[in-house]
């Protein structure tokens, strides 16, 4: 949406300069070629905004979010929430755009971007705890030989799966991942 409302922006300071140049011609040197210059400049900034809206309708399945963030489309994993005991949100981490994302503490030897290192149950993660990588339209999370193991509860079924190291597991929106004892939520 901020794409674009900038190409508007863009389009219409265009046609603003265009019309200046068009009705103070003795102002202007060069008219003829700054006015093809405008008009072609503010034809390419609205098709542009024409384009940019089209395309994200598209992806957003015909709805468009008055919050300004990405869209998110039904199903799709954006964001990785730490859960206290509670279910109330300690840390929320995007996802959006990422395509791995190590899952672990913050050490000398390692920096984990999603930094269990704060949680509740630290002392339970490992540094290199388990990594959550997306591909062909989905993520997926593999435990990388942790001490504590990492255990999915899927959303479809409820049921919690324990996961063999070094063995990938598709996530859905709505399965919760256990970290030790911490839970994270993909939503």
């Amino acid at each position: 949406m901020k794409k674009c409302m900038t190409d508007l922006a863009i389009g219409c300071v265009c046609l603003a300069v265009f019309g200046i140049a068009w009705f103070y011609p003795e102002q202007v040197r060069y008219r003829d070629n700054i006015l093809w210059i405008l008009a072609i400049a503010a034809a390419v900034c609205f098709c542009m905004a024409f384009l940019d809206q089209k395309r994200e309708k598209r992806h957003s399945g015909g709805s468009s979010e008055a919050s300004g963030t990405e869209p998110d489309a039904t199903g799709m994993v954006t964001e990785l929430v730490l859960l206290s005991e509670e279910d109330t949100e300690l840390m929320v981490w995007n996802l959006y755009g990422r395509v791995s994302v190590l899952i672990g503490r913050d050490g000398k030897d390692s920096e984990a971007d999603i930094d269990l290192g704060q949680g509740p149950y630290a002392g339970m993660v490992d540094p290199e705890h388990a990594v959550l990588n997306y591909s062909a339209g989905s993520w997926y999370v593999e435990d990388l030989g942790s001490r504590n193991g990492l255990s999915v509860k899927k959303s479809a079924d409820g049921k919690v799966y324990r996961l063999s190291p070094d063995t990938p597991c598709r996530l859905e929106k709505g399965d919760c991942l256990h970290v030790g004892m911490n839970r994270l939520l993909l939503r």
